[in-house]
């Protein structure tokens, strides 16, 4: 099952801070995920980590990772940061 891509208004404006070559690896990380969706056995190496309530995030590199939240027909980005950032997004849900 095909789930549809948003980008919240507070990812974009965090992902447009990235230099290009790192937008260009958000959007190849949202594609693997896309693809990988509904398909269990494809989700191991994508890292892919379960945070809290129905939020995950995926990393990009060694420091950059986006979080999201499954919803029954979309997938919504709702942030990007490194790890202590998204702790911090985390605490404010």
């Amino acid at each position: 099952m095909s789930r549809e891509i948003f980008l919240s208004e507070r990812f974009r404006t965090v992902v447009r801070e990235y230099p290009k070559p790192v937008r260009a690896e958000i959007g190849q990380a949202i594609d693997r995920l896309q693809a990988a969706l509904g398909q269990p056995h494809q989700h191991a190496g994508l890292g892919i980590r379960k945070l809290v309530k129905n939020y995950f995030e995926i990393r990009v590199g060694l420091d950059l990772r986006l979080v999201f939240r499954i919803e029954p027909e979309a997938v919504i980005f709702a942030f990007a940061g490194t790890h202590d950032e998204v702790r911090r997004f985390l605490k404010r849900l």
